[in-house]
């Protein structure tokens, strides 16, 4: 039996330590104005925290999304049993123990006592295995059940034991309730509202929803009966902020003119952007990499039913020359030099970098950049450029696809870029750009479109699992054999048969030409001088309750 509390909850046997030292140090960066909170407190705390985002919420219910806007959002008002430290080792926060068993099956949470739900109902076990009982219903239909797959069963032992058995040795287990898809929800509320307890989110976060003016903006509260377990935060209680508003500023010239007028105050900036905010002391400048994430282009497949394996491409990318030719035409390197201006390293496999399992050795069986190749491929699958207008045809139809991708400035010259590339190469490309959410909504039809350009991100190993397990593009590549190897990397708990075991996921997936990856970004953020208390929590999060905005 091995036993975990609170104030030592380390992770050593289930995180690569290595690859913690890299998210602590992008965490870092911040945390020296950690107590100014505390200095400032006579003088006015409060204010309204603004920050600009390129699009909206879909929901509130952490079941029924798994859009990041939605995410962003959402985090705030829910917590989870377990999550991080700035070490990136697992701390309890609902839960504040707990024991697995020695043969990886059994997983007992002792919860915190006294902690209450926005509405002012108890948080108990029963509320634990309400929440996690409705994220593998098949009723739900939530698409982070995957994530949690091995889940067999809750128990409730008694007000404040919570048993959670696995039908299988999983690996991510912790990794993955520790992220606010799994937040605890009150169930009363969920009870009352029905399907509109997306639009009546309680939770025992730090924020609530107060008002959500679709499209326009989301604006969260301090919720006034907050208690703060993460160890990293000073202030334990309510955020010292009045409100935390989220607005819908897709370009980036409407946020950063909002930005200097001080309609916002954080911001994250556009590549472009950065040197101008760097060259000047007023405003404080955060980098971070995105430890976690992946940029990649993935092409349009056709559902496969339940338990089911095999992949269905959307023509013409069902030929697999086509999708290696998308792949070679397509310069990274360039669009990182240009549009992103440095802010990216180039990644040549879908593991994201930062994660123990990547390994750059991957580059090898990677894409590099081969515009001659590209269009060798298209001639040996019978495409050519027969009337001399730049693009290939065959059998009388020419080579035009639709990417797609969501509103974002920096997003529209990625794809612009991708456009122009594809175009060398024969392969003519019409780009569409949606609102974050009504893209989610409909890429599960690949009918209007064959191409999406894509960022996925998450702290663990398991996201080669995940990202196969949606309903669209890459989510649909459900080949028997892939499966079986990320299948067995989830049920595998020896970090060095775990990364070789990814290596070999993402041999295959390249083989297939199953997706192109292409980075992992960095990000910067910008925040006004009269800002204080910002910090970045565990791998650079945005800790937003010690925040208060001077008048």
């Amino acid at each position: 039996m091995t036993t975990f509390d609170a104030t030592n909850a380390l992770a050593g046997k289930r995180i690569d330590r290595r690859t913690l030292g890299k998210w602590g140090a992008a965490a870092g960066l911040g945390i020296g104005m950690a107590p100014t909170w505390i200095a400032s407190a006579q003088d006015g705390i409060g204010g309204d925290i603004s920050i600009p985002r390129s699009g909206d919420v879909d929901t509130f219910d952490p079941h029924h999304t798994v859009a990041g806007l939605s995410f962003q959002a959402f985090r705030h008002i829910y917590e989870p049993l377990v999550s991080y430290n700035m070490d990136l080792e697992y701390e309890g926060i609902l839960a504040e123990s707990w024991e697995i068993s020695e043969d990886g099956l059994t997983y007992t949470f002792k919860l915190r006592q006294g902690v209450k739900f926005q509405d002012g109902t108890d948080f108990n076990a029963a509320a634990v295995k309400f929440t996690f009982d409705r994220v593998i219903d098949p009723v739900t239909a939530a698409p982070s059940a995957g994530w949690v797959s091995a889940l067999k069963e809750t128990n409730v032992i008694d007000d404040y034991t919570v048993e959670m058995v696995l039908s299988e040795n999983f690996a991510p287990f912790l990794s993955n309730i520790a992220v606010e898809y799994f937040g605890i929800v009150s169930p009363t509320a969920v009870e009352t509202y029905g399907e509109d307890f997306g639009r009546n989110p309680v939770g025992t976060g730090a924020w609530q929803l107060k008002e959500w003016a679709a499209g326009e903006r989301v604006t969260l509260e301090g919720y006034a009966d907050y208690q703060n377990f993460h160890s990293y935060a000073d202030n334990k209680g309510k955020p010292l902020a009045d409100s935390l508003n989220f607005l819908n500023m897709p370009e980036s010239e409407t946020a950063m003119a909002a930005f200097e007028t001080g309609q916002v105050n954080i911001m994250g900036l556009d590549p472009n952007d950065v040197r101008q905010f760097e060259d000047q002391t007023e405003h404080t400048v955060y980098k971070q990499t995105d430890v976690g994430s992946i940029a990649f282009v993935e092409f349009a497949t056709e559902p496969i039913p339940e338990g089911e394996s095999g992949v269905v491409f959307k023509a013409p990318f069902d030929d697999i020359n086509l999708r290696q030719a998308v792949a070679y035409g397509i310069n990274a390197d360039e669009i990182i030099a240009t549009v992103l201006e440095g802010l990216a390293q180039r990644n040549y496999g879908p593991m994201p970098m930062g994660l123990f399992a990547y390994d750059p050795a991957i580059e090898e069986y990677g894409y590099h950049f081969d515009a001659e190749k590209a269009k060798s491929l298209l001639a040996e699958s019978g495409w050519e450029d027969s009337d001399g207008d730049g693009v290939v045809e065959k059998d009388g139809e020419k080579l035009e696809v639709v990417l797609w991708t969501w509103t974002d400035s920096t997003l529209e010259r990625v794809i612009q870029v991708i456009q122009y590339q594809l175009g060398q190469v024969g392969i003519g490309v019409k780009l569409e750009q949606q609102e974050a959410g009504a893209l989610f909504a409909n890429l599960p039809d690949p009918t209007p479109y064959n191409l999406v350009f894509m960022i996925w991100g998450w702290s663990e190993p398991d996201i080669l699992y995940m990202m196969t397990d949606t309903n669209w593009g890459v989510g649909n590549y459900r080949d028997a054999d892939y499966r079986g190897i990320v299948t067995e990397a989830r049920q595998t708990t020896d970090f060095d048969e775990r990364k070789a075991l990814y290596f070999q996921a993402q041999q295959k997936m390249l083989a297939d030409a199953a997706m192109v990856p292409l980075w992992t970004s960095e990000s910067v953020s910008v925040v006004r001088k009269n800002v204080h208390g910002y910090k970045q929590g565990p791998g650079g999060s945005d800790v937003f309750t010690e925040i208060w905005v001077e008048d």
